[in-house]
């Protein structure tokens, strides 16, 4: 039969893991919350963020042992020397352990959602509008984008390729020396239309763009959404990406091609 020493020692080494997992928990859902008001806050440049996320990274690492260091010497609650009163252990044991499997509760949904597939890729159909002249007389080309899928899709970043039948991929890339900002949030079924400087020579050419399906404001997507944060922020993703599966997650857009053009004078 154990005896109240050793149960107390059991106890308090319970309580010390519970601890350990709760501080863990706790980082992992702070540090994103810190790495994105940087961000969005434009308080350091992009290429600054790296020196940010390894103090951050090193502080999430840090939380478990600072928890166990803190239980060892009894300084959390239900760590406290043996003096402490078995009732009043019990209570903030059933307490932590409580708080433990809401964590775990959430986490599994988190990773349930964020594991998901990808979706496929989206459907859009890309519409040559004819030629027109802006006020300066440039020449431009009109261009019309609709979503032909059953949920929202972000389009961005079109850009010029040229029919090359000596190049192995069958297309050159061509850049007029302006960039084209053009992109569009694309509702179920809804279009966007834009203009472009047309190539100058005379080979055919069509528009690439880039594609993001199931962009909508649903709960899965804004799960996805702090998945994939809270991994970059604490360095599980990329460098142990092949480990896991958070294509869901981490998602890269889909570039589609529209028809080949045939550039008129």
């Amino acid at each position: 039969m154990m005896s109240p020493l050793d149960r107390c020692m059991k106890r308090r080494n319970i309580n010390t893991t519970l601890w350990i997992v709760i501080f863990a928990a706790v980082t992992f859902c702070i540090i994103p919350i810190t790495f994105a008001v940087i961000v969005f806050s434009r308080l350091m440049s992009d290429t600054s963020l790296e020196y940010v996320l390894w103090p951050l990274r090193l502080i999430f690492i840090a939380s478990p042992l600072v928890a166990l260091l803190l239980g060892l010497r009894g300084a959390l609650p239900g760590t406290k020397p043996l003096a402490v009163i078995e009732p009043s252990t019990n209570t903030i044991s059933k307490i932590l352990i409580l708080i433990v499997i809401v964590i775990v509760g959430l986490f599994t949904l988190g990773a349930w959602v964020a594991f998901l597939p990808q979706p496929g890729r989206p459907n859009i159909s890309i519409t040559f509008l004819g030629y027109t002249n802006d006020a300066t007389g440039t020449r431009l080309a009109k261009i019309a984008v609709t979503n032909m899928n059953a949920s929202i899709i972000f389009v961005y970043e079109p850009h010029i390729e040229l029919q090359a039948p000596t190049d192995p991929r069958g297309y050159e890339d061509y850049f007029s020396g302006v960039n084209c900002s053009w992109h569009s949030t694309l509702d179920r079924g809804a279009s966007g239309s834009f203009t472009i400087p047309p190539p100058t020579n005379q080979s055919p050419w069509r528009l690439s763009f880039y594609v993001y399906p199931d962009r909508g404001r649903s709960a899965k997507n804004t799960i996805k959404g702090v998945v994939s944060i809270s991994c970059l922020s604490v360095g599980l993703w990329p460098l142990f990406a092949r480990f896991l599966p958070l294509d869901g997650a981490f998602r890269m857009p889909y570039n589609i091609e529209g028809d080949w053009i045939k550039n008129e004078k």
